[in-house]
């Protein structure tokens, strides 16, 4: 059973580029649809920057996509500005928008990975940081569409868009296995820790709010 859980597939190796961008439905199907930490250890081994970057690069394109069409189809209340249209209020919010999304898309991803990889260091794991950040393409990418595409759904996009991101956590657990030869406890703890500074950062902030907003 060790061997099945931290062994890594020795005879796999990186695809051309052209190659990779062939075999990337397949493996989205394979880690969403048989999520393991063999599944991760088999895939990680075909890392490369070239499909990173191009995963990344086409993941904020489509979000900021989806995202000016969920605007679209349920345009937000922006309020009323002196000297200009609601029309163009709009297509000045889209914009910004859209450009937000097409920048911090990728940009989450790699400080993501980074932070991931560093918490898992501290735990003396031993993989590197285009493994941590390739494995996390192979649910994200799919996932953060599927949630956009959620977003589309007047009716549910206040809840249905955040299922995805809950199951990416299971298979965030399996790919830290896999990345860092690291026990299940390791893997939680390495999720765990960023995400409970996180909520600790959050906490603060909102006192400091309602404190400023008592005393003005």
């Amino acid at each position: 059973m060790a061997s099945d859980t931290y062994h890594d597939q020795a005879n796999i190796h990186p695809l051309p580029l052209g190659q990779a961008i062939r075999a990337l439905p397949a493996q989205y199907l394979k880690i969403i649809t048989r999520p393991s930490v063999r599944s991760f250890s088999e895939e990680k081994e075909k890392a490369t920057w070239g499909s990173t970057w191009l995963q990344l690069i086409a993941l904020g394109i489509l979000s900021a996509c989806f995202s000016v069409l969920a605007n679209m189809i349920a345009p937000p209340h922006l309020g009323n500005f002196p000297g200009v249209s609601p029309a163009t209020l709009q297509i000045v919010t889209m914009t910004l928008l859209a450009s937000f999304i097409l920048v911090a898309t990728p940009l989450s991803f790699l400080v993501a990975g980074a932070i991931l990889y560093g918490c898992a260091r501290l735990f003396k794991g031993d993989g590197s940081y285009l493994e941590q950040v390739y494995t996390l393409t192979l649910f994200g990418v799919p996932l953060v569409l599927l949630s956009s595409l959620l977003q589309l759904i007047p009716a549910t996009n206040s809840w249905l868009p955040y299922l995805p991101h809950l199951y990416s956590l299971i298979l965030l657990v399996f790919s830290l296995m896999a990345v860092h030869h690291r026990s299940l406890g390791k893997a939680l703890a390495i999720v765990l820790i960023p995400l409970g500074i996180l909520l600790v950062l959050a906490l603060v902030g909102t006192i400091m709010l309602v404190t400023l907003a008592q005393h003005s």
